[in-house]
């Protein structure tokens, strides 16, 4: 699942950069962010399982 989510954060990153439609630059924007959010949570897991 990692990979996947790896394969589709480069995708929207790649649409982003050159995308010319507002609307659809924001919404490429929220879903790197969820992503992002995503990744964020599931490192602080980690490293508060580490420190137990």
């Amino acid at each position: 699942m990692q990979g996947d989510a790896k394969e589709r954060w480069l995708e929207l990153c790649e649409k982003a950069a050159v995308e010319q439609d507002p609307e659809k630059l924001l919404q490429l924007m929220q879903e790197i962010s969820r992503l992002l959010e995503e990744k964020e949570n599931r490192l602080s897991e980690l490293r508060r399982a580490k420190h137990s």
